[in-house]
């Protein structure tokens, strides 16, 4: 039979580690305020494949207002450009994880899959979307991404 004082030390275990569990947790991320969103709109990938895309908030601070589409996640040559951004101006059709890309004050390591407004497929950096918080996917995007070959 147990006693009171063998019953208060089993009860204090789970009860401790309650405690250090939320003294230790990690900081919750910050919601996407405006997360991608499908509105019924496919495309046709290189592969012949129709795919469907999601439409993104994006932005930009460059003094003329485009947004780079670069021939990888990790940067490197820039293939094509977006030449307008806004509320839902441009489609994405996947996102993953990359380099990281810093931009007046903001950074992000994922990417986003889209095609230039000159026709090259790439992918732009989510440090231009709009929503979320540095380093975070975007909150609506699909993470699996087709091949284009």
């Amino acid at each position: 039979m147990a006693t009171e004082a063998s019953l208060a030390r089993l009860l204090a275990i789970p009860v401790a580690a309650l405690f250090l569990g939320s003294a230790t947790a990690a900081p919750a991320a910050a919601a996407d305020e405006q997360p991608c969103v499908f509105d019924g709109e496919y495309q046709t990938l290189p592969t012949g494949r129709s795919i469907a895309v999601e439409r993104c908030p994006d932005w930009s601070p460059r003094p003329d207002g485009r947004i780079p589409v670069y021939e990888s996640p990790h940067g490197g040559t820039a293939v094509g450009w977006l030449n307008e951004t806004g509320p839902r101006a441009n489609w994405y059709v996947c996102q993953v994880s990359g380099a990281r890309q810093d931009l007046s004050g903001y950074w992000n390591t994922w990417w986003a899959l889209t095609r230039s407004d000159t026709g090259a497929w790439g992918w732009v950096n989510e440090v231009y979307f709009r929503g979320g918080g540095n380093g975070e996917a975007d909150g609506g995007l699909a993470g699996d991404c087709p091949r284009l070959e």
